[in-house]
């Protein structure tokens, strides 16, 4: 069995490895790397039923596939954007990241799967079978998968060259019964592939951010931090999006000013998220006594430190931590608060703009401070997406501050106060009374920006029935997504409220047809539960996946400790029904008690998501409920090989049946939340999707 450990290991160090490369680089949101889990199910499941009649691969070809398979993929992944002329940090399109998914993510879960039917096929062949070993085939992965996900969180995440994992395939050499000759060449197979692909990545990464100079590549548990210099102009890719430009000057000062311009007395500042040292210079222009730069990411602040002067750093400091923990726990009051985050094309990124981070900004503000972000618009002319996009923002805003300027740009402006009438006439005479030294934003460019009908436009555009955007209804992300897919899909038009109700009826109709079926043969469809359990545990999954991100912004930093605590919980699930499997299976419907068992967790879980707050703990109620997901997923496999070997079927086809029945339902519900349920439904509702679809199917069970 130490073989699925070690299969477990490798799935979970390259899975996490290549979703990160995938996601950084190519698809930039989280609801794409769902998308990518499901073609990554889809193809374990196909690579455990293909070929079962044809001979297998010896075990050290296996060994060495993965290392050149792995290494391939990431080299493709950096450089399939170049190919069609993206750059680096720019979205793509729907359509394109499914299909690159597909030739990216496919090819190594492919040959997990097909390792995990070689490896139980060889097992059984040299084991005489028992009802209890199919489930340990499953307990003994998700083991590995454990032990692989909590040493790539703690000792892997902060890597910077993702090449270097090539080497891991040796685990698989070291219990693998071979001989010693083909060990070693297989050993220095996968060596020379380690070496020669990890000399390559600067180069492939020079290539992918189109010829630019890479200054600094410093990994970081948050994702990686790229310094790049073209044409004297240095570039910050944070997280696979771009922070700033040395040469953004302009964009600096316009932004800068046009704040102060309404709080030019301001002693205390905040300025909140990623930053370069030229907006922190355009600060110290004023009389500023202390300045709080808050960023997630420790590499950004060493970035910029080495650019201010030692007086200027006196009067900065730089906290590194999650801007909303901060803010929940943090008291100060400040004069002035400026975000400077990226538009809500993430998860990550749209908490920054809902009603609960609105309203832990208003608690650090008093009537005369001011509040300040800058969002994707245009200048000019909004189109019915920009307008939906826009209206969803500032209408959340509206919901929580009393008085706002909105300064019409192609990255709008907006400032806000709890009480101060902020007055575009005030601004202007403050910023000419100030005489700043700057380079290229003057007091006509602050005029032309606040036209009067350039802002009377954009008021009379805004539409006050569209919904308001928060932690549980993504309307921003989503609003601002299609914006991005416009691009791809100019005449893509979307009535969200519609869509929402198409999707729960057909989910509905969906559930109750499906739920039927069976009912007039003598043998039930056994299979359909793992399906089911694959379904509702990976949608359960995709929810925690979200709203750990939501609380603590860390997802792809702890993604490794959330999987591993539900591996954990899948095979605790499998050993326990293996130990209690003579009392449980004395009940007439075992599996109607483990629907039941399901129904009542999700009833917990929905009561308690609304009461959680913004504190170090949260995190382990998301361990928890992660470990509990796993332990009622692995509780299927032992109940379903014991219920199924009582129809005489096959023991060698019985685990390769069920491993790929739950893949399929889990590949079905990664498509479903992270194309329709999270994005169009938001969280309470998906959540109620599931309920939903646990509480019938357990009726059926009963009956």
């Amino acid at each position: 069995m130490l073989i699925f450990i070690v299969l477990g290991i490798l799935s979970s160090i390259f899975q996490l490895t290549i979703f990160r490369e995938f996601t950084y680089s190519l698809a930039k949101n989280e609801l794409s790397f769902i998308l990518g889990v499901g073609v990554w199910l889809v193809f374990c499941s196909l690579g455990s039923f293909l070929f079962k009649k044809k001979k297998t691969l010896s075990p050290a070809i296996i060994s060495v596939l993965f290392a050149l398979t792995y290494s391939l993929v990431i080299w493709a992944t950096h450089l399939i954007k170049s190919l069609v002329g993206l750059s680096y940090y720019e979205s793509a399109s729907l359509g394109f990241i499914f299909v690159a998914a597909i030739f990216l993510i496919g090819p190594i879960g492919f040959l997990i799967g097909y390792s995990f039917r070689v490896f139980s096929q060889d097992y059984l062949d040299k084991h005489s079978p028992e009802v209890r070993t199919f489930g340990k085939f499953f307990a003994y992965e998700a083991i590995g998968f454990f032990i692989g996900g909590i040493a790539f969180t703690f000792l892997f995440s902060s890597y910077s060259n993702p090449f270097i994992f090539t080497i891991f395939t040796c685990l698989l050499l070291l219990v693998l019964d071979l001989g010693i000759r083909k060990k070693i060449i297989s050993l220095l197979a996968i060596i020379l592939l380690t070496i020669v692909f990890f000399f390559s990545f600067k180069p492939i990464l020079k290539f992918e951010l189109k010829g630019a100079d890479i200054l600094k590549l410093k990994g970081s548990s948050y994702g990686p931090i790229i310094l790049a210099e073209k044409f004297d102009v240095e570039s910050l890719y944070a997280n696979g999006s771009l922070v700033a430009t040395s040469e953004d000057k302009a964009g600096n000062e316009q932004f800068i000013h046009s704040v102060f311009a309404a709080s030019p007395k301001a002693k205390n500042v905040l300025f909140v998220g990623p930053y370069f040292s030229g907006q922190i210079q355009e600060i110290l222009k004023y009389p500023i006594e202390k300045v709080d730069c808050l960023s997630i990411n420790p590499v950004i602040s060493f970035l910029s430190i080495d650019k201010l002067t030692i007086s200027q750093r006196e009067k900065v400091d730089f906290i590194v931590a999650d801007p909303r923990f901060y803010l929940s726990k943090n008291r100060k009051k400040y004069d002035c608060i400026i975000v400077n985050m990226a538009a809500p094309s993430t998860i990550a990124f749209n908490r920054y703009f809902s009603y609960q981070f609105f309203q832990l900004i208003k608690e650090h503000l008093n009537d005369k401070s001011i509040f300040s972000f800058r969002m994707p618009s245009k200048a000019d002319i909004l189109s019915p997406q920009f307008v939906r996009f826009n209206s969803c923002i500032i209408n959340t805003l509206d919901s929580v501050f009393k008085s706002r300027l909105l300064i019409p740009l192609d990255s709008m402006i907006v400032i806000a106060s709890l009480g101060k009438i902020i007055d575009s006439n005030e601004l202007m005479g403050n910023f000419e009374n100030l005489k700043l030294s700057t380079d290229y934003f003057t007091k006509y460019h602050l005029k032309d920006s606040l036209d009067s009908g350039r802002i009377d436009y954009l008021e009379k555009m805004l539409d006050k029935k569209v919904d308001l955007n928060s932690d549980f209804n993504l309307l921003g992300f989503l609003y601002y997504s299609l914006i991005e897919q416009a691009k791809f899909y100019p005449h893509i038009s979307i009535d969200i409220p519609m869509v929402r109700n198409v999707v729960v009826i057909i989910f509905i109709i969906l559930v109750f047809f499906i739920s039927g079926l069976g009912f007039s043969k003598r043998k039930p469809l056994l299979l359909f539960n793992a399906s089911v359990i694959g379904f509702l545990s990976i949608g359960l999954s995709a929810i925690i996946f979200v709203l750990f991100q939501l609380y603590s912004g860390a997802l792809f930093q702890k993604l490794g400790i959330l999987v591993g605590i539900f591996m954990a919980g899948l095979s605790l699930g499998t050993f326990l029904v293996n130990l209690l499997s003579d009392k449980i299976f004395k009940i007439r419907r075992p599996l109607s008690l483990l629907y039941l068992l399901w129904f009542f967790f999700l009833i917990g879980l929905w009561i308690g998501i609304k009461s959680l707050g913004n504190h170090h703990q949260v995190d382990f109620v998301f361990y928890i409920g992660s470990l509990l997901s796993g332990m009622l997923t692995g509780a299927i496999y032992p109940m379903l090989s014991r219920l199924i070997l009582t129809n005489k079927t096959n023991p060698k086809d019985l685990a390769p049946a069920i491993y790929v029945a739950d893949l399929s339902g889990a590949a079905i519900g990664t498509f479903a939340f992270s194309i329709f349920f999270i994005p169009f439904l938001g969280i309470g509702l998906s959540l109620l999707m599931i309920m939903f679809l646990v509480f019938v199917w357990g009726l059926r069970e009963c009956f």
